[in-house]
């Protein structure tokens, strides 16, 4: 008889384990006992749209509404409540790659310390040919973007490649006309002054030395800036090269990947090249405060580079066209073991709550914003051992983004 009732509840518990519903039993407080086969598969689709990896049932479900859970929580504590049959259901809609599928859940109280909840999932398909074509479609978009990407790109480059061209001219032109022509004149002039003032008079003669010899340093200094100029609009050529070569790493799909010795000093003058115009369109003042002799750091600078963008583009977008005070300042320095860059702005800064949700993958307060932004920074600065947060002391207080890289 012992072994007969053993063999029974091996095959309800056979039953259960591979039941088409999905069900759980938790205790008083949520935490998972028992999960069967079919409710682990759908609560693992909603843990992974509420990022969390507890086993306790309640703070899965809260994201989605703590209303609901605060009833059931409610009822779980009264005191006869095993008397007094409750079932709460919760509705969640959820969408998979074009997959909408509308979740069931209803909690049921079965003793003072457990309770068991069932999981019922009900999916509307959109056609497969439907998604084939709205497939075809994003790729032809997306291709017709890298194309004119690409076009744009390589005009941009042919009209950098013939300005340094130009460049170069006016600096072998300049290595031509030597100012120590005129230097010489005066030396002669100096040199010959007695016989010059006999002639037209001493007076005559210092006037026409000085003449000379003002034009002669007028005409070093000028030199000297012009060339100072050029080798500054040199400097700046080569940084949009660079700049241009990444983009079109970006556009061809080729982005190094590979960690190499990389500046970061270099990497921030690069991004503010890119953002001048958007800088001074605003009036927005930066002040920038790198140490010169920052260690070179390992990573790749591509992605390293997308995350700075992505943190200077908040920070802009962040200040208000019409504030007073437009101004971010960038700070790098050194302290034990640890390379630090500090991302300060005057934007419009957010209260706690949004703080709490800033890295959350698909949270956003832009209007035409994704949310995905700043997930993809944490995840790109994880790939290179650093860390990245982002405080503010509240609404209209701006915000301070710290990235720190272990040395």
């Amino acid at each position: 008889m012992g072994n007969h009732h053993i063999q029974t509840e091996d095959k309800f518990f056979y039953v259960l384990k591979h039941a088409p519903c999905g069900m759980a039993e938790i205790d008083s407080i949520g935490n998972i006992i028992y999960l069967n086969d079919k409710g682990e598969l759908l609560l693992t689709n909603i843990t992974n749209t509420s990022f969390t990896n507890s086993e306790n049932l309640f703070d899965i479900l809260n994201p989605f509404s703590p209303q609901w859970i605060k009833r059931v929580k409610l009822h779980l504590s009264a005191a006869n409540q095993t008397q007094k049959e409750f079932s709460e259901k919760l509705s969640i809609s959820l969408t998979f790659e074009g997959i909408t599928k509308n979740y069931s859940i209803s909690i049921t109280k079965i003793s003072l310390e457990s309770s068991v909840v069932y999981f019922e999932e009900h999916s509307e398909n959109i056609p497969s040919n439907k998604i084939i074509e709205q497939a075809i479609l994003d790729k032809s978009i997306t291709q017709g973007k890298f194309e004119i990407a690409s076009n744009v790109l390589h005009d941009v480059g042919n009209a950098v490649v013939g300005f340094s061209s130009y460049s170069t001219r006016i600096k072998r032109s300049l290595e031509l006309d030597n100012s120590e022509n005129l230097q010489n004149l005066v030396g002669f002039f100096e040199a010959q002054r007695e016989p010059i003032g006999i002639a037209i008079g001493e007076a005559k003669a210092d006037a026409i030395i000085k003449i000379i010899s003002g034009i002669a340093q007028t005409q070093k200094n000028n030199q000297q800036d012009i060339e100072k100029s050029i080798s500054e609009q040199q400097n700046i050529i080569n940084h949009i090269q660079e700049i241009l070569n990444i983009q079109r790493q970006y556009v061809n799909g080729t982005e190094s990947i590979e960690k190499k010795p990389t500046n970061l000093n270099s990497i921030i003058n690069d991004c503010m090249s890119m953002l001048y115009a958007s800088l001074n369109k605003r009036n927005i003042t930066v002040d920038l405060d790198v140490n010169e002799n920052l260690p070179v750091i390992k990573g790749d600078r591509t992605k390293l580079m997308q995350v700075i963008l992505n943190i200077l583009k908040n920070s802009i977008e962040a200040i208000d066209v019409y504030a007073v005070e437009k101004s971010i300042a960038v700070r790098a320095n050194i302290s034990t073991n640890t390379l630090s860059l500090e991302i300060q702005d005057s934007g419009k800064g957010f209260d706690e709550e949004t703080g709490n949700k800033i890295f959350t993958r698909g949270f956003t307060t832009k209007k035409s914003g994704t949310g995905l932004g700043l997930d993809h920074c944490r995840a790109i600065l994880e790939g290179h051992d650093g860390t990245i947060t982002i405080e503010s002391k509240g609404l209209g207080k701006g915000a301070l983004t710290t990235i720190k890289f272990k040395l």
